[in-house]
């Protein structure tokens, strides 16, 4: 990936995690925000519905206004309320007020309110919305900019007998409340720019941990049709020089150019067998690659696997052996088990010379567990090249053997076996000399 794709992917990546962090806390502010509206109010509004619905609340503050009314007949003697339901009630308090209206929208109970009146002085009536809970503002005396915040209930007076007054008005002040939710609003916000901000250094860093996989995966492939392309050009080249050859002796017969054709054959052999192993890979990178898993024994497997390998070994002269100890039926793709052991003996057998043992064991491990071992007496592997053996197209090093004449692609199809059951390999030391190839594989 040439670095203007790979900028270009990464400011996408960035701008899409900033623009997620950014709706989230959008999300979040507005949620909390309402949240803490509704409930910052809840209990105001339920207390000035509890109050409209008192009707002896009501008597009381029609009672406070007609005793202290100076244009009501003498004659006409009314109760006056007791001392603890009026200038020490709640209605005494600033907080909660009753107004009592008049049909013509005209404030009734001036006296009883006293100085109050002068913060109300600019309250008009509402009846477009009766026994309903509202906000409203009201512009104090000081001041046109000077308001004060209420939440209120106007009801209709159903008395027949108090034909002056049309309408009962509640007030509860929430100017503390709305002091309250504007700085707790202010610190929201300021919160929500700080982690904002602060999400702009994480989505930087998340493009950038994004950024990671791609590029490898990119480089990986990049790598692969490298080599790929160098290990096919091989070949092919060998079987055109082969067949130019032939051209240029046509007299020639098959059994005069025997040598050319052979190795054209043995060319073409090889180019089928890479070409194979390539497409193995490529499935499984692109999760083509079906396992058919099916129970099977392991002991008859491993007896009829190591036949050919046996004959090989003793022709060589060397020595293979095999601890089969597994007995328990296993649950596997047997076709692909048998392709990854025959990686290993191959393996094994090529980076051995006569004399050198080779060891296969079997054994179930835990009860749920098959555990594969191929050992050989050949040279070590050095510790920094274990982290690299399972590479695709990696050669040992030379000092390590002969030229095997692989494509160090035999590993690498091993471990996707391995990896595609579920299970594990991985390669160690065998003293005093030698290689384990250590393969752990779930039994169902």
């Amino acid at each position: 990936m040439t670095n203007e794709l790979s900028r270009k992917q990464r400011l996408r990546f960035f701008l899409l995690n900033l623009a997620a962090f950014a709706a989230i806390f959008l999300a979040l502010g507005f949620i909390i925000l309402q949240l803490l509206q509704s409930s910052a109010y809840r209990q105001t509004d339920d207390s000035l519905r509890q109050m409209a619905e008192n009707q002896d609340r009501i008597k009381i503050e029609i009672d406070r206004y007609q005793a202290g009314n100076p244009f009501l007949d003498s004659s006409v003697s009314l109760p006056r309320p007791p001392k603890s339901q009026s200038d020490d009630g709640p209605n005494n308090r600033f907080n909660s007020q009753v107004i009592l209206w008049s049909a013509d929208g005209k404030v009734l109970n001036k006296e009883v309110l006293g100085g109050r009146f002068n913060e109300l002085q600019n309250l008009k009536l509402d009846i477009g919305k009766l026994n309903t809970v509202i906000p409203l503002e009201v512009a104090g005396s000081e001041s046109a900019t000077a308001k004060l915040t209420f939440h209120s209930i106007t009801i209709p007076l159903l008395d027949s007998a108090q034909e002056e007054i049309a309408y009962v008005q509640f007030l509860e002040n929430t100017d503390q409340i709305v002091e309250a939710m504007n700085t707790f609003r202010t610190i929201l916000i300021l919160c929500m720019v700080i982690f904002w901000l602060l999400s702009i250094a994480i989505s930087y860093f998340i493009s950038k941990q994004n950024m990671k996989p791609i590029l490898a995966a990119w480089q990986k492939q990049q790598e692969f049709v490298e080599n790929a392309s160098h290990e096919l050009r091989t070949p092919l080249t060998i079987i055109q020089n082969s067949l130019q050859r032939l051209f240029t002796k046509p007299n020639r017969t098959i059994l005069e150019e025997s040598a050319s054709i052979a190795q054209a054959l043995n060319e073409t052999r090889r180019l089928n067998s890479l070409t194979t192993d390539l497409l193995t890979i490529a499935r499984s990178d692109a999760n083509e690659e079906v396992l058919d898993k099916q129970p099977f024994a392991p002991d008859e497997f491993i007896r009829q696997l190591v036949k050919p390998f046996e004959e090989i070994a003793q022709l060589d002269g060397k020595h293979l052996l095999v601890e089969n100890f597994a007995k328990q039926p296993v649950t596997a793709d047997e076709r692909r088990i048998h392709q990854l052991l025959v990686i290993l003996l191959d393996n094994a057998l090529k980076y051995t010379v006569t004399g050198d043992k080779i060891l296969l064991q079997s054994e179930i491990s835990g009860g749920d567990t098959w555990l594969l071992e191929v050992k050989n007496s050949g040279p070590s592997i050095p510790d920094n090249e274990k982290k690299q053996i399972f590479e695709r197209f990696h050669r040992t090093d030379p000092a390590r053997g002969k030229e095997t004449g692989g494509y160090g692609l035999g590993l690498a199809i091993a471990k996707q076996i391995v990896t595609a059951h579920k299970g594990r390999i991985t390669v160690h030391d065998w003293q005093p000399q030698g290689v384990i190839f250590r393969i752990r594989l779930p039994i169902k």
